[in-house]
């Protein structure tokens, strides 16, 4: 029984998480989102990179059911709920019964959205560029194509885990 534990022990040693890819991009997404929180409270912008990316779509297309953005941002639909009250309580958006379906919301941005599109988009370009000086258009879509691959994987086996 002792024999077996040492070795269990062993290979969870060998594990060097330097050289995890798993480990290094959710390493890397912390800086990122570090990266863009910092750019983003030196513009004096009060929102938050989910608060963005939830108005991001939003602006792609006005109206979007709560699961809808949550599935488009793969993010939870709580998490997503959360992020439209606050937005809601801030003034940038407002929900709607759905009409299609009373059980549940459309969201619908309101005019103070507009004044706050345009400065966190350079927000994001700018943290675009810091993140990306020095990688080619051409590793950029090399990266994403490796990006896509592992989301992929990802979502085709994650229903598989419970």
């Amino acid at each position: 029984m002792r024999g077996i534990m040492l070795k269990r022990e062993l290979r969870i040693m060998e594990i060097k998480l330097e050289k995890s890819a798993n480990h290094r991009i959710a390493m890397l997404a912390i800086l990122l989102k570090r990266q863009i929180f910092r750019i983003i409270a030196k513009h004096n912008l009060e929102i938050t990179p989910e608060q963005w990316i939830v108005m991001y779509y939003l602006w792609q297309e006005d109206g979007l059911a709560i699961g809808e953005i949550a599935h488009k941002s793969k993010k939870d639909f709580a998490n997503v709920t959360r992020i439209v009250e606050k937005l809601e309580k801030a003034g940038y958006l407002t929900k709607r019964k759905n009409l299609s379906d009373s059980r549940s919301y459309t969201v619908h941005l309101l005019p103070k959205s507009e004044e706050i599109k345009e400065p966190i988009q350079q927000c994001w370009q700018e943290s675009m560029n810091i993140s990306m000086d020095g990688i080619s258009c051409e590793e950029q879509e090399f990266l994403i194509k490796i990006i896509d691959k592992i989301e992929n994987n990802i979502v085709n086996n994650i229903d598989n885990l419970q």
